[in-house]
């Protein structure tokens, strides 16, 4: 496709092409590469770190320095830059058959003298920023990050044997590692001059330190060819003109990486368009890709199409772990009181279940496991049948209840109820009833047994018991129900009398199986 485009209406003018990416991507190599491949077609290649503009104007002027080394290098040597530059574009206009690669431009404008005076030829630019090129005649391409079976290749071909043929963990690192170029390439090499460290043992230190992984490179590497290296460059250059969008990129690193709806983000600052600006400004470098996606009204808002954002998961992990540990929590906290904010209010209208399916990644990744909106999340997951992702999620919720709680606190015990709930609602009735055994058993002793949330768990057991096919329990479980709530309630209780016709469903049941 490069080399198409590059191709295409040759010896009409100079012909432009600006291969746009996120750090790290491969455009420097892929131009590298090109360069390379038809080197032979081109009378001359020159290539250009092109950084700044004063890199830009170092490198115009050597070009002119190599073209008349040997002929007028004395001259070349005591003109002055600009000098120097002017005599190279004018060289490279009037002639054709040359390549002048431009690597990692910054700003379209810092080229914009040179192209305008160019007439032939091909120039080839490699930047970070994806705006700004078609006015001056070069066609922009994105590129993307690989394939997952190019990256198991290279991390085999970079890894050899005997590792390399474990494509399963090989995979499972590509997809830690986004399918980013660069990131495979420093894992590959890592890995390969390590000793003792395997791509299995790569995985792991990447998910618990990947601050350090992500800025190390290899015993004999290049430092700055690392992925946090590759970043810093673009995150510094976005605080620096707009200090919003280094806010915003901070807070996309607490959802999940694919599809966040654009208008999550409005409520960061007071002014909605000052955040729109930010977004385009991070897009504009790719550190963020916006894409437009059809959503269903939730009732309080126009049925339409939607922005959305997704950013890759280093960009996310490099994000976070650069800030102390106080930052990060508050920007985790800013992050789920936005996502929310934007939650739906009733999460059983029909009208709100297409945002809450768009935002149900985002709340599993921001949202704090005690917060009142994953409980939202949770009642959307019922009413829709997604018993499956609910489970997940309250074992989740379990977990950190017991370990910031206690095993007998109210709220623990809480959640051990709607776990053995949620296990039944996945059609595990036995493991239901198991789990509301030995749930009663605890808050009998440390709630009492008249505690309504004990009778609702004696309840419970005995409905899951009947699940199970034990009708005989559960017709024995609602009878000493029944007498506790008839003492503690009275017979006149809507729930006693609930339970009084469950008494009589489980003892026909019961009696039924008997004489079957």
């Amino acid at each position: 496709m490069l080399a198409a485009t590059l191709e295409v209406g040759a010896g009409a003018g100079v012909i432009s092409q600006a291969v746009v990416g996120l750090g790290g991507v491969g455009k420097s190599e892929l131009a590298l590469q090109y360069a390379f491949a038809r080197r032979l077609d081109y009378a001359l290649v020159w290539w250009i770190d092109a950084d700044s503009p004063a890199q830009l104007q170092a490198g115009l002027a050597g070009l002119a320095r190599a073209l008349v080394a040997g002929s007028d290098s004395v001259a070349a040597a005591q003109a002055s830059p600009e000098e120097a530059v002017a005599w190279a574009i004018t060289w490279l206009a009037g002639r054709t058959g040359w390549l002048l690669v431009f690597d990692n431009v910054e700003e379209p404008a810092h080229v914009e003298p040179y192209l305008a005076r160019l007439t032939s030829g091909h120039v080839l630019i490699t930047t970070r920023r994806d705006v700004g090129w078609r006015h001056l005649g070069a066609t922009p391409m994105q590129l993307d990050t690989l394939p997952r079976p190019a990256s198991i290749r290279l991390l085999g071909d970079l890894i050899g044997p005997p590792h390399a043929a474990n494509a399963a963990v090989l995979g499972e690192l590509a997809e830690e590692l986004g399918d980013l170029p660069l990131a495979l390439t420093q894992a590959g090499a890592y890995i390969t001059v390590t000793p003792r460290c395997t791509p299995a043992g790569y995985l792991r230190l990447l998910r618990r330190v990947p601050e350090r992984m992500l800025a190390t490179a290899a015993a004999g590497g290049d430092a700055e060819r690392v992925v946090a290296k590759a970043w810093e460059v673009s995150r510094a250059r976005v605080a620096a003109q707009n200090p919003l969008a280094e806010r915003l990129l901070r807070l996309l690193a607490c959802y999940a990486p694919d599809h966040l709806p654009a208008r999550v983000l409005a409520g960061a600052d007071d002014d909605e368009q000052a955040v729109n600006e930010a977004l385009a400004l991070l897009a504009s470098y790719s550190l963020i890709t916006l894409t437009t996606d059809p959503i269903t009204s939730d009732g309080d808002h126009d049925a339409d199409d939607q922005e959305s954002v997704s950013i890759h998961r280093l960009t996310q992990s490099v994000t976070l772990h650069q800030l102390g540990e106080n930052e990060r929590d508050m920007v985790r906290h800013q992050a789920a009181g936005l996502l929310s904010a934007s939650l739906p209010g009733d999460p059983k209208r029909l009208q709100s279940w297409p945002v809450y399916g768009a935002l149900l990644p985002h709340a599993r990744a921001a949202l704090l496991l005690d917060s009142p909106g994953l409980s939202k999340v949770l009642l959307y997951l019922d009413v829709t049948g997604d018993h499956t992702t609910a489970l997940i999620i309250q074992e989740q919720m379990h977990a950190h209840r017991l370990a910031t709680c206690g095993a007998e606190h109210p709220s623990t015990l809480q959640a051990r109820y709607n776990l053995a709930y949620w296990r039944g609602r996945m059609g595990n009735a036995t493991e239901a009833r198991q789990e509301f055994s030995a749930l009663l058993t605890v808050r009998e002793r440390v709630q009492g047994i008249g505690h309504p949330q004990t009778l609702i768990s004696r309840y419970n057991l005995a409905r899951w018991t009947g699940e199970a096919g034990g009708a005989p329990g559960a017709r024995d479980q609602y009878a000493a129900l029944y007498l506790i709530e008839e003492r503690v309630l009275g017979t006149k209780h809507h729930d006693t009398l609930a339970t009084r016709a469950n008494l009589a469903y489980w003892s026909d049941q019961a009696e039924a199986r008997r004489l079957h």
